[in-house]
């Protein structure tokens, strides 16, 4: 049976998922949700709010995590997202956990800092976000411009320089990984490598046929791309979507 996943347009978690399935070959068709309304018929399928969700045999399976074991499980035959050896297996979940413990709290935060400094990403991922409505999109144009003042306020720039920080780190961890090895635990891609290339989606848009909005595609934080001693992971991200992804 077909694969079906849940996403938000612009959700690091849901571009997670989908290279997982690109990754293990697996036919899939994506259903886009909007934030707030929309997340009823996220509530309605599987309990919860919060994507990603994918639909497959019958089953309902949210969590990033439980659906990337799911599909290993439900697909043997095809490349294997975790190792079968168990210390092998665990240092790839170990480093997963990580990568969503860092990037996964602090690339929206970032995220929405260049949307609120960058008027062309902005228009650009309100038409991914809300591809049918230009009126409603327009009014959250304008609330946006009217509430980035409020992003230069002590306590929310504090929590916005942390989340550079963090992300930076992480990435920088990435790097030195990726000095020693093609992948980050070794010569073979695993869960871990699609983990850091979903989860630091935000970050610069790959050019993928599954973009919500094509129009983003290349764009970027000039903060992390631009810093010449990430430049290899963003190096490193584009071949894996060349070499594997959609």
């Amino acid at each position: 049976m077909s694969i079906v996943l849940h996403r938000f347009a612009l959700s690091h978690f849901s571009e997670k998922t989908r290279v997982c399935l690109d990754f293990k070959r697996l036919d899939y068709s994506v259903v886009q949700h909007q934030q707030g309304a929309g997340q009823l018929g996220l509530w309605r399928l599987s309990g919860q709010r919060k994507v990603p969700v994918i639909e497959h045999d019958g089953a309902v399976i949210h969590d990033s995590t439980a659906i990337a074991l799911h599909l290993d499980h439900a697909f043997p035959d095809g490349p294997a997202l975790l190792p079968r050896e168990l210390r092998a297996r665990r240092a790839v979940l170990e480093l997963e956990d990580r990568l969503d413990a860092e990037l996964g709290p602090h690339v929206p935060v970032i995220t929405f800092d260049h949307i609120q400094r960058d008027p062309e990403v902005r228009a650009l991922s309100l038409r991914a976000l809300l591809p049918s409505s230009p009126v409603t999109r327009a009014a959250l144009g304008l609330s946006a411009v009217a509430s980035r003042p409020a992003m230069w306020m002590p306590s929310t720039r504090a929590r916005v320089d942390a989340a550079y920080a963090q992300v930076r780190a992480t990435l920088a961890h990435c790097v030195e990984r990726l000095a020693d090895a093609p992948y980050l635990t070794g010569d073979t891609p695993t869960l871990a490598d699609l983990a850091a290339v979903g989860l630091s989606f935000n970050l610069r848009y790959p050019r993928s046929a599954h973009l919500a909005e094509p129009g983003l595609a290349g764009r970027g934080v000039p903060e992390l791309v631009n810093d010449p001693t990430l430049s290899r992971f963003f190096q490193w991200r584009d071949e894996v979507y060349a070499r594997f992804l959609k």
